[in-house]
């Protein structure tokens, strides 16, 4: 296989990936360069991205149109967040004021503003000075879990509950899904839970042991022809069908446009974790609109796109609806089906 990368870039990106998978806490910023700043965007951070856009989907999909407000993104890394928001946002004409960056290392802040008024240049970017908050904002948070220590969580709460809406996503681990479920049940009360819930009850997961709140993201079809996808996926050891994640969306409940399309998701379910197939028939953990998760066995003949959303890089959604019992029939929104207004 041809090189698609230098031996030095390669080196970074192993350092990089290795850093990610320890799991330790970094007390010190490991960005050294904008070299690494640039080869972690082009190949983590373009993961990201897709996690971003499979959630930004499902938001398109409910409907859900965010407050018109400034974006902190805090932990920005590259400001793939913001970038990933701002893309949405200008596609589905909502406007965004400008982005504030925030991150530890001063070298992240400094590239992600770069990086983000070139692809966004009437959109207003600024350094985040903690002591001067903007007085609306979106939060957004992005793969920061990992690196979280408890007086930094509570800075990420205290930050919260100023904000008109809240977008966090994460890698798939069950303990950083429970954390996303813990700052959930601390916010309800001040937040309307967007997703991936659509109900405002306790979440019943947390009662269990083995499931957990996780998603797979769709991925671009034309990475599995790239030879650059190819080689890095062997490089490092990532799996390019499988792009597992956790998602949190709040938004405030003083806001009064959540308040007034605020809508009854009647017999809406979101599919949780992976689909279990077998031949005929598939088994989902669906969680309902009442705030129920329960585990249904769907057939084939009935449900005709169990069978076909499992194809890679088939763009799909994780909202069904359930149409008719006896037998189950169900239908997956999409392009085709959306959440009537």
């Amino acid at each position: 296989m041809e090189r698609e990368l230098t031996k030095r870039e390669e080196e970074i990106l192993e350092k990089l990936r290795a850093i990610f998978l320890s799991g330790g806490k970094q007390l010190q910023p490991y960005w050294k360069s904008e070299e690494e700043l640039i080869l972690y965007d082009k190949v983590f951070g373009e993961r990201i991205r897709w996690k971003w856009q499979s959630v930004l989907n499902e938001l398109s999909l409910l409907g859900w149109i965010p407050p018109q407000s400034h974006l902190v993104d805090w932990g920005c890394g590259t400001g793939i967040a913001a970038r990933s928001f701002c893309s949405w946002a200008i596609a589905n004409n909502f406007k965004v004021l400008s982005s504030y960056f925030w991150d530890y290392s001063p070298l992240a802040i400094k590239y992600a503003q770069s990086v983000f008024s070139k692809e966004f240049p009437n959109i207003h970017r600024k350094e985040l000075k903690k002591s001067q908050l903007p007085e609306q904002f979106i939060l957004l948070l992005s793969h920061v879990l990992g690196e979280l220590t408890e007086e930094a969580f509570e800075e990420i709460l205290s930050l919260a509950k100023n904000a008109l809406a809240i977008l966090w996503v994460e890698p798939a681990k069950k303990d950083y899904s429970q954390k996303l479920i813990h700052f959930r049940e601390i916010l309800r009360k001040k937040f309307w839970v967007i997703a991936p819930c659509l109900h405002q009850q306790r979440c019943q997961l947390l009662e269990q042991e083995k499931n957990w709140c996780h998603f797979f993201a769709s991925v671009p079809r034309e990475i599995f022809q790239s030879s650059f996808w190819s080689y890095t996926q062997n490089l490092l050891g990532i799996d390019l069908h499988s792009l597992a994640y956790s998602y949190l969306v709040l938004e405030s409940n003083t806001n009064t446009t959540t308040n007034n399309s605020q809508k009854e998701h009647n017999n809406l379910f979101r599919i949780i974790g992976t689909v279990r197939a077998y031949k005929g028939y598939s088994i989902l953990d669906c969680c309902y609109d009442s705030g129920e998760l329960k585990t249904k066995r769907y057939l084939h003949r009935y449900n005709p796109w169990l069978s076909k959303r499992m194809k890679k890089g088939v763009e799909a959604s994780t909202l069904a609806k359930d149409i008719a019992e006896n037998p189950s029939r169900s239908i997956l929104l999409g392009r085709d089906h959306r959440v009537s207004n």
